[in-house]
């Protein structure tokens, strides 16, 4: 039996060599030492010679058998048996003369032969065992050592190419290879094989670095079928892999072995091994390598499983970080009073959440035509412009007439038509729908190339879907605020008269709290020296309220008119019939102040009647202030109503202000307080025209409120 050498001198022969060759070899050593054995015999024998064998019975048989033991037991089973039969053929002719009692010797020999092999063949076959093994308990310590070490090694690597690099080169020195490399699946494609590390130079690597799985080479075949490939000779491997002769350079292949790196029923590549002679891998270091590619398994996987949890955090981050921009967008449209206010706010958000050098949004024309710049953020002064992009001209005109959005890595002149994209590589846009129909488009862009991807032209949609919310909301207000303005318009005095003696100013600021037509009206008619001052509140909004607010106006201006000398409590109870008599009041009913100013040559009075509404307010040329008017019944909801009439003497530079509650309606918890503030304005205002008085009021109360919860209407008459 031949031995072959390791190359590694760490590693333990599988066999230990013998001292004899030839088949001979387990049954015979030591040969040299069987002729002093029979000569021992014989001198033990001589002095048994010319005795009787009644003398010395067996003894002479019982010391060469002892000395036949012996021989077996040092020179081995054969050499003892023949001692023993030397001996007997010896002693029968020297001493036994085969004379009675001889028996016993020979008995004694024979026995001594067939002993002397059992022994000596169970005590060879106990060394034998032992060294084996010893052999074994060596190669497996080392096999230990091995994967231990490799195991330590692939425990610290971070990246694939590393937890590679270690596996071919612990398999190579184990191994004794001369070449090896470590394939596996490529991540992009399952079907595509990618070679992580390799022992030969990066040039010959260069043109195999990636390629098919059904490529006929041993690594691609393992990963396909997931059994190793054992070859032992340079014929066999050509015969199979013929393509082995384009990648060997000087030194060609021999022997092969690879084996499947595999974690359960998945494989992930392949580990091979290369030999520069024919070489067959003994079945002990085939289990070896194929340990070490299962601990390259589990390295893999662990940091594949490790790559795949950042990348799911990277996007849960990702989405969070978005979701909360997206929640911005969202409270920036509820918030915003319009769609300048709410592009303003978007866009820089928009920007920053795609990473983008510049975003814009475009509105469709009327007419559906072009596109025109409604806001932008990050374009320099020279880089805007008011142009007007044509329907489908440019990357922002295709979106607008095709309905889609579009990602473009690099832009080309024929993408760019707005000034504002002249410095940009790269694009996204979306298309902005409202009620089914573009209406817009939202982009954004950067100066790098592919900076941008699909999943930014979903984010872009999401700001679109709610800016498009927002300019329905817009435009629905709008349409709703030009037609309550008309219908309040329509129902209000066109223009004011002049009266004479007097100036007369008067303010109406619509409530938009539920975009719903209100109830405050006012008049002021009359001729000669009559005239009337009229203010009133119809409970609730929306048309009913309108119509009512029309219908009672005109109905004071007629009753009033009638009869000038008619009482003004009288004036209120007609109105209050009439009211009653309409099928339009339901539940419903108003407050009426109604002031006569009544002109004579030595002065003016004013008179006034309340139904249910706040006393006028009298400013006197002095600054002081006061009221006229005694609290009367609602109008429109009793038969019987309490009224009374109250006059007051007006003397130059004294004013009478008449308002509905819309105006002092400061605070809902302090109901009082916007009063006292109307008081003291028009305290303050006193020296001023009406017109300067209303416009005061107006500065002071309405305008810090913004937004006005109720109607507000101010009407104020001032004697020249």
């Amino acid at each position: 039996m031949t031995h072959e050498t390791s190359p590694d001198p760490d590693r333990t022969p599988l066999v230990r060599p013998l001292r004899t060759p030839g088949p001979l070899g387990p049954w015979i050593w030591n040969t040299r030492w069987i002729p002093g054995f029979l000569l021992a015999q014989v001198a033990v024998m001589l002095p048994f010679a010319e005795k009787t064998p009644s003398a010395y019975q067996g003894v002479p048989g019982g010391l060469g058998a002892l000395l036949s033991v012996t021989a077996a037991i040092v020179c081995g089973p054969i050499a003892g048996a023949l001692v023993s039969i030397v001996g007997g053929l010896v002693f029968v002719p020297l001493v036994a003369d085969w004379q009675r009692g001889s028996q016993f010797s020979i008995f004694l020999w024979l026995i001594a032969a067939v002993g002397a092999g059992v022994i000596s063949g169970r005590l060879r076959q106990s060394d034998v065992d032992r060294a084996e093994a010893i052999t074994r308990e060596r190669l497996a310590a080392n096999r230990l050592h091995r994967l231990q070490a490799i195991t330590e090694s692939l425990a610290g690597a971070m990246t694939p190419e590393v937890v590679a690099q270690a596996t071919i080169a612990a398999a190579t020195a184990a191994l004794g290879a001369d070449a090896a490399g470590l394939t596996v699946r490529s991540d992009d494609d399952p079907h595509t094989l990618r070679v992580l590390a390799a022992s030969t130079s990066d040039d010959g690597l260069a043109g195999w670095r990636l390629h098919p799985i059904d490529t006929p080479v041993a690594g691609a075949e393992i990963v396909r079928t997931g059994r190793p490939i054992f070859i032992e000779t340079r014929h066999e491997l050509l015969a199979r892999f013929p393509l082995v002769k384009k990648i060997e350079k000087d030194e060609r292949f021999g022997g092969l072995a690879g084996v499947p790196v595999a974690l359960g029923s998945e494989v992930l590549g392949a580990l091979s091994l290369g030999f520069h002679r024919d070489h067959m891998v003994p079945p002990e270091e085939r289990g070896l390598l194929l340990s070490m590619a299962h601990q390259a398994a589990i390295a893999l996987h662990r940091i594949r499983s490790g790559e795949d949890e950042r990348r799911a955090r990277a996007t849960a981050e990702h989405a969070e970080d978005r979701l909360r921009k997206l929640q911005a967008v969202s409270d920036a449209a509820n918030a915003a009073s319009g769609l300048d206010e709410l592009v303003e706010r978007v866009l820089p958000v928009v920007r920053d959440a795609v990473m983008a050098h510049g975003t814009s949004f475009l509105l469709l024309s009327d007419d559906g035509k072009e596109l025109r710049i409604k806001g932008r953020v990050g374009v320099e002064e020279e880089e805007a412009g008011d142009t007007a992009i044509p329907l489908g001209a440019g990357a922002s005109g295709r979106i607008a007439a095709t309905g889609r959005h579009l990602v473009i890595p690099e832009l080309t002149a024929e993408d760019v038509i707005s000034r504002a994209l002249k410095k940009r590589r790269s694009y996204v846009g979306v298309p902005v729908r409202v009620g089914g129909r573009v209406a817009g488009v939202l982009h954004a862009s950067s100066r790098d190339p592919g900076a941008f991807e699909e999943d930014d032209a979903d984010f872009l949609q999401s700001i679109a879907d709610l800016l498009a919310v927002t300019i329905e909301r817009t435009r629905s207000f709008d349409q709703r605020d030009r037609m309550a303005t008309a219908l309040e318009r329509a129902l209000l005095p066109m223009s004011l008269p002049h009266v004479p003696g007097f100036e007369i100013a008067t303010m109406y600021r619509p409530s938009r709290f539920g975009d719903d037509v209100g109830g405050d009206f006012y008049d002021v008619f009359g001729e000669g020296n009559v005239w009337y001052l009229a203010i009133g509140d119809v409970c609730g909004k929306g048309p009913e309220a309108a119509a009512i607010m029309g219908m009672t106006r005109i109905a004071l201006r007629s009753l009033a008119r009638e009869d000038d000398a008619r009482p003004l409590p009288e004036v209120l109870e007609l109105l209050n019939g009439f009211l009653l008599d309409s099928e339009l009041m339901g539940e419903r009913f108003c407050t009426v102040c109604v002031a006569r100013l009544e002109l004579s040559d030595g002065g003016a009075t004013v008179t006034a009647c309340l139904g249910g509404h706040p006393p006028p307010l009298l400013v006197r040329a002095d600054g002081s202030l006061g009221t006229i008017g005694k609290p009367g019944s609602l109008l429109g909801l009793f038969a019987d109503v309490s009224l009374h009439e109250t006059r007051a003497e007006l003397g130059r530079g004294d004013s009478i202000a008449l308002f509905t509650d819309g105006v002092t309606e400061v605070s809902v918890e302090h109901p009082d307080e916007g009063e006292s503030v109307l008081r003291s304005t028009l305290i303050a205002a006193a020296t001023e025209d009406a017109a300067g008085i209303v416009k005061t009021v107006e500065r002071t109360l309405l305008e810090p409120r913004g937004e006005l919860r109720d109607d507000a209407a101010l009407v104020v008459a001032k004697r020249l």
